[in-house]
């Protein structure tokens, strides 16, 4: 039976901690596995990206020596400042064609030089404007030297990294297809930063980073309990409006590029939606229907596998292995 089964890690970093997942294809099937976290020395990871590689290299061997996470088949989900994502139209062309389009143009829409960076896209749509068939794209950016960095933390422990993603686009991976029906916002909160997806019909359109910080605006140490957290009120009051704010700010922004009046729902996940109140007082705010993401919705939990409030923390990391099985 073991040749009928696969398996991959979806894993993520912030300057808090290292969160990590194991997914495990059988048959038709697939299964979370284990699951497990690491807390970080302050200074380990700054602003996502790897500030003091030894030291990251130790934990990452600490935490694969109380799991079986495997070796092989990684996928790392990025979530930094040194990412940068914008939308923009090319002519609908076969692929080789627009590759070569993507790859001669797309200086002309990222406001630092690419000579030192790794490009990627994804077509998310198509559109047609005077007569003319166009495709719309996510033009992905990472800094070359940071994405060594994490290759490098990984590969001195003898673990090999599959793939790197933008972590937040894995959301979509998470939920069912009814789920992202109409036009819906994706807020991921991490320890010191958020992340941000708005999609249509299943297809992101914006893709932010929000820099809000979870542990200085609150105190709470998510990482110190698997149980949902509370907040004295005043305190929840102004961390839904710090955060009200920046969904705000992407929304308006988004309205200016796409025809859109209303928003179906925001869908939280994250460590930082484990706050008990949060999802009434962010729907008070913003008027929008507010859900927590069900993180196992499309796969299955192995038998005696424990799950606490806490696997809401992981919705990223399953989205990165279930693309990984797919």
């Amino acid at each position: 039976m073991v040749l009928f089964r696969k398996i991959a890690v979806g894993i993520e970093i912030d300057d808090k901690e290292i969160r990590a997942v194991l997914l495990q294809k059988k048959k038709d099937n697939i299964y979370l596995t284990g699951y497990d976290r690491i807390s970080l020395a302050p200074s380990t990871v700054e602003d996502g990206v790897v500030s003091k590689t030894k030291e990251l290299e130790n934990y990452i061997k600490t935490l694969w020596g109380k799991n079986k996470f495997g070796k092989k088949n990684i996928f790392l989900g990025l979530s930094n400042q040194d990412v940068m994502i914008r939308k923009v139209s090319f002519p609908n062309i076969p692929k080789e064609k627009l590759d070569l389009l993507v790859s001669n143009h797309a200086q002309e829409y990222i406001p630092f030089s690419l000579d030192n960076c790794v490009l990627d896209y994804m077509i998310v749509g198509e559109k047609e404007t005077e007569d003319v068939k166009q495709v719309e794209v996510l033009l992905a950016v990472a800094q070359l030297p940071m994405i060594k960095d994490f290759y490098e933390c990984f590969n001195n422990n003898g673990l090999k990294i599959q793939d790197i993603k933008i972590a937040s686009l894995s959301l979509l991976d998470v939920v069912k297809e009814s789920e992202t029906k109409g036009v819906v916002i994706f807020v991921d909160i991490a320890n010191n930063l958020a992340n941000l997806v708005i999609s249509i019909d299943g297809s992101p359109k914006l893709v932010r980073v929000l820099r809000v910080n979870l542990a200085q605006a609150t105190g709470l140490d998510p990482a110190a309990t698997p149980d949902k957290m509370e907040l004295l009120e005043i305190v929840l009051s102004t961390w839904t409006q710090i955060l009200y704010n920046e969904i705000r700010s992407s929304i308006q922004y988004f309205q200016t590029h796409e025809d859109i009046i209303s928003f179906d729902k925001i869908i939280l996940s994250g460590c930082g939606c484990r706050i008990m109140g949060l999802d009434k007082a962010l729907e008070n705010s913003t008027n929008i229907p507010v859900d927590y993401i069900n993180p196992i919705q499309r796969i299955e939990v192995e038998q005696n596998l424990v799950i606490k409030d806490e696997l809401i923390d992981y919705a990223t990391c399953i989205g990165l292995a279930f693309a990984g099985l797919e």
